[in-house]
C-alpha cells in the first residue's frame, strides 16, 4: 500500500471507461479493424487506453503536476504496440517563464526530453509448487512490467543522489505515484496481480516494499544480501548496488554473485493475496534468509568505489 492509495482510488472512481479509452485518432481516422493492414497500428495502450485517456489520467493522478515541479512542461505522449508488448512514452520540454498574458507555447528550440518510458504486457503467471506452502491455481492473469524508466535529464548526480547502475540521469521522484497508477490499471483491466523482475539489486530492494518475491526463497536471498551489505558492511543502497554490479560480493561457496532478478508480485486476487501473506510464506522467507550467507570483498570494493566515486557523484575526477 502506497501513501497515494486512497487518493488514487478516489480518482479512479471518477474516471469512466469511455474517458480512458478516448483516442485522438477516433474521429480522424474513422477506421475499424478491417481497415488496418498492420495489426498493431492504431491499437490502444494495453488494448484499452487511448492517448487522450492517458493524457487525462496523467493529469488527474498528479503526474503532470509532479513533472512540472521538476521543471518540465509541454508534455507529449506516444504509445507503441508490438505483438503483446505495449510501450508508453512521455516527453517534456524545459519550462519557460510565461509572458505577461499568462500563455505559453512549446519553443521548438528547446530540446524535448524523455521522462517516462513504460513497457508492459498482459501475461500469465504460471505457478510452480513451493515446498511447505499450499497449492494454488495453475496460472493467473497479470500485468507484467518489462521496463520502467523515470528520469530527470536536467538534474545532476550528487553526493547524496549518486548514479545507480543502469542510470543515465537521476530519478524523476514519481516512482510511488507510477506504482499506484499501475495498481489501478491492474484493477481496471480485471487482472490478478502486478509482476516485475528487477534488473538491479537496488530495484529489487525498492520494489520489495510493495512487491514481495513470489518464491519466498528469493525473498530470503535478498534479505540476506541486504543484511550483509547494508547491515554488516554499512553500505548505502547505491554502494550496495554497485558492489553487486562490480562483482565484489561472494556467496558461501566463494563464487562471485551475479545479480539475477526474480518475480516480485503485488497480488490482487484474494487467494493469491492470502497465499503470499500467509504465515507459511513469511516463515519460508525467514528460513531462506537465515540459511544464506554473502561476503563483501571490502578491499576490492573500496578501491573501485574510490576510483569511481567522483564520476558517480557528478564531479570531475580530481587531478593530483
Amino acid at each position: 500500500m502506497t501513501r497515494y492509495e486512497r487518493q488514487f482510488r478516489s480518482v479512479a472512481r471518477s474516471l469512466g471507461h469511455v474517458e480512458l479509452m478516448r483516442s485522438s485518432l477516433d474521429d480522424v481516422l474513422g477506421l475499424d479493424h478491417r481497415d488496418l493492414l498492420d495489426k498493431d497500428a492504431g491499437r490502444r495502450f494495453l488494448d484499452f487506453y487511448g492517448d487522450e485517456g492517458i493524457r487525462l489520467a496523467i493529469s488527474r493522478y498528479g503526474l503532470e503536476g509532479a513533472m512540472r515541479r521538476r521543471g518540465y512542461d509541454h508534455f507529449e505522449i506516444e504509445t507503441r504496440a508490438a505483438d503483446d508488448r505495449h510501450t508508453l512514452l512521455v516527453f517534456g520540454r524545459p519550462a519557460q517563464e510565461p509572458p505577461s498574458d499568462g500563455e505559453t507555447s512549446a519553443d521548438p528550440a528547446l530540446e524535448r526530453h524523455r521522462l517516462i518510458e513504460l513497457v508492459v504486457r498482459r501475461d500469465r503467471l504460471v505457478v510452480h509448487e513451493v515446498p511447505g506452502l499450499p497449492k494454488l491455481e495453475a496460472a493467473y492473469d497479470v500485468l507484467t512490467v518489462d521496463w520502467l524508466l523515470l528520469q530527470d535529464p536536467l538534474a545532476r548526480f550528487t553526493e547524496h543522489r549518486p548514479r545507480l547502475p543502469g542510470q543515465d540521469a537521476p530519478g524523476l521522484g514519481i516512482g510511488e505515484r507510477v506504482l499506484e497508477l499501475l495498481y489501478r490499471m491492474v484493477e481496471r483491466l480485471g487482472l490478478h496481480a502486478l509482476v516485475t523482475v528487477a534488473e538491479y539489486f537496488h530495484n529489487a530492494v525498492l520494489y520489495a516494499r510493495e512487491l514481495p518475491f513470489f518464491d519466498p526463497s528469493h525473498g530470503g536471498r535478498l534479505r540476506a544480501l541486504e543484511s550483509a551489505l547494508m547491515g554488516t558492511e554499512k553500505l548505502s543502497l547505491a554502494q550496495a548496488s554497485w558492489a553487486t554490479e562490480w562483482g565484489c560480493v561472494r556467496g558461501a561457496d566463494d563464487a562471485v554473485l551475479r545479480w539475477k532478478g526474480e518475480a516480485q508480485v503485488r497480488p490482487f486476487a484474494p487467494e493469491l493475496t492470502e497465499w503470499m501473506s500467509s504465515e507459511a510464506h513469511v516463515e519460508a522467507e525467514a528460513r531462506a534468509a537465515a540459511a544464506t550467507r554473502f561476503v563483501l570483498d571490502r578491499a576490492f570494493f573500496d578501491d573501485r568505489w574510490s576510483a569511481e566515486k567522483d564520476a558517480l557523484e557528478g564531479r570531475e575526477p580530481s587531478v593530483e
